[in-house]
């Protein structure tokens, strides 16, 4: 804006407001804390003096960028681009869009998501850090967290969403030891691991709460690829044949861990049993098929798009949201 024949600057507006220019920049781009009697200011300068900085003015007058960011942890994961398929139709009713990144774990990445002004926020934790979590809440921009590992911070503005994924890691443990299996190992996902994963945890404690004992090289985490996870399957089954279960944190993984029991020779599920997780497509076409656990994806995306909205409008909601998540028998664990 101009006035009179003058632009409107930062810096207008912080001599207007009486703070410093930086201030007025953590205001407008929302990514530091700035006490609200002085954000008041600068908000009350920025209207009297018509500054307008990209979508400032429409924020300003209760507008909104009208965009919503998903940050997921693998943007090629089945299950995040079904979930981001339902919100973007049911959003897109409420005339909002809404864009994906994927997590980068760079100095900058909250800054830079904070800068582009978005109405509001879905994030996957196991890809953000929590002190990340923590500098995306102070901004005060609406975040639903999807709980995939443990928090261990307090966040405002930000409702949690668990989609079962504790609860059906110990069906899938249930399950196993109720056909008789007592010999376990768990594939996590490639790359870098989650640390604080809640499906590993739910793992542990109900191999623990079922009395039996399992070894750290028995878990099978941090492969660059699925070639390596594959050989490594194949060296712990060579080395200990009594390994009866396998219990995989996708259906992709579990795939992988048929194809290394069909190689060696080991019958599925008659030597050894493996279960998925996701009930991804590919759990129907496989042999044999997979059991898994199904997370109730409409029901999440449902649930987390009324939450993260709500809070958006400044509306209450629940802070904590729960889904439970399906056990799936199929062949693979059948006796």
């Amino acid at each position: 804006m101009y006035n009179g024949r003058q632009k409107v600057t930062r810096k207008d507006v912080a001599r207007e407001a009486g703070v410093s220019e930086t201030i007025v920049s953590y205001v407008l781009n929302k990514n530091r804390y700035v006490k609200e009697e002085k954000r008041q200011r600068v908000l009350e300068a920025v209207e009297k003096l018509q500054y307008q900085p990209n979508n400032i003015a429409r924020a300003l007058h209760g507008k909104g960028s009208r965009q919503i960011l998903f940050i997921a942890e693998e943007l090629s994961s089945g299950y995040f681009s079904e979930l981001v398929s339902q919100m973007s139709r049911d959003v897109y009713k409420q005339g909002y869009m809404i864009s994906l990144c994927e997590s980068r774990g760079e100095e900058g990445f909250v800054s830079q998501i904070l800068s582009r002004q978005f109405d509001g926020l879905f994030v996957s934790a196991s890809g953000v850090t929590d002190r990340e979590l923590k500098l995306l809440a102070k901004s005060g921009v609406p975040m639903v967290v999807f709980l995939n590992r443990e928090i261990e911070c307090d966040l405002q503005n930000t409702v949690l969403v668990d989609t079962g994924l504790y609860e059906g890691s110990r069906e899938c443990v249930k399950h196993l030891v109720k056909n008789g299996c007592r010999n376990f190992v768990y594939l996590d996902k490639t790359g870098r691991p989650c640390d604080r994963d809640i499906h590993l945890k739910g793992f542990l404690d109900q191999i623990k709460e079922s009395g039996l004992v399992f070894e750290p090289e028995q878990k099978i985490s941090g492969c660059k690829d699925t070639e390596e996870l594959e050989e490594r399957l194949q060296a712990i089954l060579e080395k200990n044949p009594s390994i009866d279960a396998i219990v995989a944190r996708y259906d992709d993984l579990a795939a992988v861990a048929l194809s290394v029991a069909r190689k060696m020779g080991r019958n599925v599920p008659k030597d050894l049993a493996v279960t998925g997780f996701d009930n991804d497509f590919i759990s129907n076409y496989v042999s044999p098929d997979l059991t898994t656990v199904e997370i109730q994806k409409e029901e999440v995306a449902k649930s987390a798009m009324e939450a993260l909205l709500a809070l958006i409008r400044n509306e209450k909601t629940d802070k904590n949201i729960s889904i439970t998540a399906r056990l799936i028998i199929r062949d693979s664990t059948k006796q």
